[in-house]
């Protein structure tokens, strides 16, 4: 798809308006400057993110952020993960490796999300970003949309709902998230780290509970553990216990730096838009946080909607955009649901199994040689806007 200019002038505000300043939004944001846009990011927050949230970007996502000359700095400031150690009942199982990838970047980069929006938030300029925007109501007219916040009414041609899987633009629009909550729940904690493991992640699969420990800049490592109910606030001292517990490895709590804890869910949108007010990223679309895929998912929308936004009539690609992104989140849903529950067993029955059918995946070619393809989401489909087939691009009429 090539971008066409659109002569006409606009009446309204601005272009675009995004509601909420995440990686997502940002990344947007991004897209659409380049492109020459008139647009404002409309962020809730005003103090950058107090804790690491997601870290994990995948080969798909840095080839996005090359488009903006972003990738070096990105790399630069992360950790390069290249080998992910999974252990068992008994001991090491196998790796999956990313050494071999078929792609230039042949890792997974963990980078803390606080440092993916400051990032991205200085390559916008805060001429475009307005934090401290409380929306309050989105109206839609033929031509036009309205956003309310305050005192204060903007207009734009398109509203973009980048406000997360709680979405309140979804809400104004009234559209349909159909899910459900898993039953099982998280406890995490970023760490000094003294492990020793230095660039490697490892995985522990136990029959009282799963432990995955990632490295992060800075010399720190995130370790999750999983818990038997959902705790609102993990006492001091809660993680670093069940890691000894179920590891054996002593992970002082006097070296936690933050903590929280999370019961995943999944949703995928009816549709990803209604007329003019478009879904983008967790807005559209939930998936559990194991495996690291929502973000990246939400990075591929902000690609794919970004190249459509700039076309003469945005709304005759809506419907492959919904299509073709419905589709790669619908993938990314059940592989992080499937890699939740194969991690979740518990028991000594369960997880002498579970350690069997691991080790044939890990360590059987040719199976073996593909998992490093699949968790770095080289094989989820239309990854990026190079992996859709032109030919199926049709423009037509909503």
């Amino acid at each position: 798809m090539k971008p066409v200019t659109n002569s006409a002038k606009s009446a309204t505000d601005y272009d675009v308006i995004i509601v909420g300043g995440g990686p997502v939004g940002l990344l947007l944001a991004c897209l659409l400057r380049q492109q020459g846009m008139r647009l404002r990011v409309l962020e809730r927050r005003v103090e950058p993110m107090a804790y690491s949230a997601a870290i994990g970007i995948t080969p798909p996502s840095l080839q996005i952020l090359d488009k903006l000359g972003l990738a070096a700095e990105f790399v630069a400031r992360g950790v390069r993960v290249r080998d992910c150690l999974v252990h068992g009942q008994r001991g090491r199982l196998g790796c999956v490796s990313f050494r071999e990838i078929p792609d230039a970047h042949r890792f997974i980069l963990s980078l803390p999300q606080a440092t993916t929006i400051a990032i991205l938030q200085k390559h916008l300029g805060p001429e475009h970003f307005e934090p401290g925007c409380e929306v309050s109501e989105v109206r839609q007219f033929e031509e036009h949309c309205c956003v309310q916040t305050g005192e204060h009414t903007l207009t734009a041609r398109f509203v973009i709902a980048c406000d997360g899987s709680r979405s309140r633009v979804r809400e104004f629009i009234g559209m349909r998230a159909p899910g459900h909550v898993y039953d099982c729940h998280f406890a995490m904690g970023d760490f000094t780290d003294r492990s020793g493991f230095g660039d490697e992640a490892h995985l522990f699969f136990t029959e009282t509970g799963a432990v995955e420990s990632f490295p992060l800049p800075g010399g720190q490592r995130r370790w999750i553990v999983q818990t038997e109910t959902h705790l609102d606030y993990p006492p001091r001292g809660f993680v670093s216990e069940l890691i000894k517990r179920r590891t054996g490895i002593d992970v002082p709590a006097a070296d936690q730096l933050s903590e929280s804890a999370f019961t995943p869910r999944k949703f995928n949108c009816d549709r990803y838009y209604e007329g003019r007010i478009i879904l983008c990223g967790d807005a559209a679309h939930g998936m559990s946080p194991i495996g690291g895929q929502g973000m990246n998912t939400g990075f591929a929308d902000a690609e794919f909607l970004a190249a459509i936004l700039c076309q003469a009539d945005p709304l005759e690609w809506l419907p492959a955009y919904n299509r073709f992104r419905r589709k790669a989140a619908k993938t990314a849903i059940v592989r992080a649901e499937w890699g939740m529950w194969l991690g979740t067993w518990r028991g000594k029955a369960p997880s002498m199994l579970r350690d069997v059918l691991l080790k044939f995946l890990l360590c059987q070619k040719p199976v073996a040689r593909h998992m490093g393809s699949f968790y770095a989401m080289l094989t989820i489909p239309f990854n990026t806007l190079e992996r859709v087939p032109l030919t199926s691009l049709q423009p037509r009429r909503i």
